[in-house]
């Protein structure tokens, strides 16, 4: 993981107990310098707002994903980070010696909404939410949506605020902005793998 600089805003204001309640997400990574691992929080501006860090970390449950960028100071490094979203953290704090940093998700739980991918879908169509406002309820940025189709063209399931993974798998633009998507046709999948999360779409292995 990488030191707290380059691109992001880089002002600290530490403290021992929980977190600012005006940011959307936050990243986990270690301070190669000053080898500490740190937290830190940005608002919907993508501004630092609050910066933790301590000789240890620990993470009570909840879900994150991997979040990294080049370095913006020419340096031949690259930042990487574990992201996680405001509306599912309970607390931020640090114990009163400054070495323990701890990071305390809510508990999970599960929605009505079925996850899964359906068996009769015909082709897959996914795009991005360019906002949070189209997200069901604020608080996180925005991320991706997949919808299933059938055969005659009807939405057979569409599963929302996920990240996004396609591997070894064609695709193609579809649609005029701003109803743009990706399609990928049922004949080209593997399989896909659905969690709360995260949707994976796997190609069907090419002979070489």
């Amino acid at each position: 993981m990488s030191q707290p600089s380059g691109d992001k805003p880089t002002s600290a204001a530490q403290g021992p107990t929980a977190a600012p309640t005006v940011w959307e997400f936050g990243d986990i990574g270690f301070d190669t310098e000053k080898k500490l691992w740190f937290v830190q929080l940005y608002n919907e501006a993508n501004q630092n707002v609050g910066t933790y860090m301590g000789k240890a970390v620990v993470l009570k449950r909840g879900r994150a994903a991997q979040y990294q960028w080049k370095d913006g100071q020419g340096r031949a490094f690259w930042h990487v980070r574990e992201r996680f979203f405001a509306d599912e953290i309970e607390n931020v704090s640090i114990d009163p010696a400054g070495v323990l940093l701890t990071v305390s998700f809510k508990e999970g739980k599960e929605k009505g909404e079925d996850g899964s991918a359906p068996e009769d879908y015909a082709y897959i169509l996914y795009a991005f939410h360019l906002s949070n406002k189209e997200l069901a309820k604020g608080n996180k940025p925005p991320l991706g949506f997949v919808e299933f189709y059938n055969s005659g063209g009807e939405l057979v399931r569409r599963l929302n605020n996920r990240w996004i993974v396609v591997e070894d798998v064609d695709r193609k633009s579809v649609g005029e902005y701003p109803k743009i998507r990706l399609r990928i046709d049922k004949k080209d999948v593997h399989r896909v793998i659905t969690t709360r999360s995260t949707i994976i779409v796997q190609g069907k292995a090419t002979k070489p």
